[in-house]
């Protein structure tokens, strides 16, 4: 395959650092706008080709050493390379470059950023694949385990149940995806294991496992048979809310099957960054769409008239309940069910504001109906930026235009981000 010396003109979306060879677009994992060495093309596509740094001749500014050994073996991180204090500004530039050709924007509003504290150490929840005895990440782009024995971005609770696991490999055998979320207010974690089968001896071994490991504090078992718990999969966190002149904690709790944010000091400014854009008053109604376990439906209640969240995890509805009595929350409202299938058939009060916090696949099948509900505002909370794109290009054409636009580094040392996004007609 073909070899030459290149430097690194800018940075793409899934983290690749961008070159040109033979005018044609190459991108390059694990390099960062600056770089200059040789690069070895190992994959030609349609219009652009993949390459690889073989030799690095003079670094780039923004270059780091990884922490981890495992770093451009194991798929779980992209940018351990990169500065951490450069990454989102990087993120910044390859948002406002999807968002120009994606969504079509001429103008992009100044991006509000917010960087994480931590760098590492920050994951609250992590997905593991097992095969055999070996527990771990898969190779980027491929479906190759490599073993983990420590994460450094994870949260030490998770790197201790890890070790744990990894003593207790053999006898997880028949389990093939374990999920770790854990909570630093408690200092216990919770399992979710996805296993083959599921007979007594298994269910025997796990109660052993959480009576040995006090660290553990529950184990959810999902199978084809149905769900099985064991001790408490709960956990708990807190965030701190303004109302008016005093600070309020905040408490939410999430069910091991229940989503809850990666990295919870982030989800704290996500939050507030929310609340700030909403400009919500008491006198108006919200509607929250994929609320969850009412991340943002519960604390905007307290802004606001009156708040609706729609949900279709019966454990996250579960939980966003026992979370609005918890918190004595008298007008926050969680129903449970499709987004897709409720909002049709909308009967509540027309919202001033809509929260809209769809999955990576984005809001496009229920774009109409939010706009025909006539939102004053609409808040559109992202962690894929090409889907992002595409809905804002629809909301565009339905009258909707971006006013504010945020950057939240929920997850260092990766391309992810998470963006918030203010649209008003």
């Amino acid at each position: 395959m073909e070899e030459a010396q290149l430097k690194i003109e800018s940075m793409a979306f899934r983290g690749y650092g961008v070159a040109r060879i033979d005018g044609q677009v190459l991108f390059v994992p694990h390099s960062v706008v600056g770089d200059q060495g040789w690069v070895k093309v190992i994959q030609k596509k349609k219009g652009y080709a993949i390459g690889r740094l073989i030799k690095l001749i003079k670094p780039s500014p923004f270059r780091s050493d990884p922490v981890c050994p495992l770093f451009g073996q194991c798929g779980g991180c992209q940018w351990q390379h990169i500065h951490h204090p450069a990454q989102i500004d990087l993120k910044k530039e390859i948002l406002r470059e999807i968002l120009i050709k994606l969504a079509g924007l001429k103008e992009v509003p100044s991006i509000e950023g917010q960087p994480s504290p931590q760098s590492y150490g920050y994951r609250s929840r992590v997905q593991l694949k097992v095969e055999g005895k070996a527990i771990g990440y898969y190779r980027e782009r491929s479906h190759h385990l490599v073993n983990v024995d420590r994460c450094p971005i994870s949260h030490p609770l998770i790197n201790q149940i890890l070790s744990l696991l990894q003593k207790e490999s053999t006898s997880l055998s028949q389990v093939k995806e374990i999920r770790i979320n854990v909570s630093p207010v408690e200092g216990k974690g919770v399992l979710l294991l996805h296993p083959t089968s599921f007979h007594q001896r298994m269910k025997d071994h796990l109660n052993d496992l959480l009576k040995a490991h006090p660290v553990l504090k529950g184990i959810a078992v999902v199978s084809k048979g149905g769900s099985v718990f064991l001790g408490d999969p709960h956990l708990n966190f807190t965030i701190s809310l303004t109302q008016g002149q005093e600070r309020r904690e905040f408490w939410l709790r999430a069910s091991a099957k229940s989503f809850s944010q990666v990295n919870l000091e982030m989800n704290q400014i996500l939050i507030e960054m929310v609340l700030q854009f909403s400009g919500v008053r008491k006198d108006e109604n919200v509607l929250d769409l994929y609320a969850g376990v009412g991340n943002f439906t519960l604390p905007l209640a307290l802004l606001s008239k009156e708040s609706w969240g729609i949900e279709e995890n019966p454990s996250a509805v579960e939980d966003a309940r026992f979370n609005k009595e918890r918190n004595r929350v008298t007008n926050g409202n969680l129903l449970h069910g499709r987004v897709e299938d409720i909002l049709p058939h909308w009967a509540g009060p027309r919202p001033q504001l809509v929260i809209l916090d769809p999955p990576r696949r984005g809001g496009k099948a229920i774009l109409d109906q939010v706009v025909r509900l006539k939102p004053e505002r609409v808040i559109y909370v992202s962690c894929e930026p090409t889907t992002f794109s595409r809905d804002l290009r629809l909301f565009s054409e339905a009258g909707y235009q971006l006013q504010k636009l945020g950057l939240i580094d929920m997850f260092p040392q990766t391309y992810h981000m998470e963006v918030i996004g203010l649209l008003t007609p």
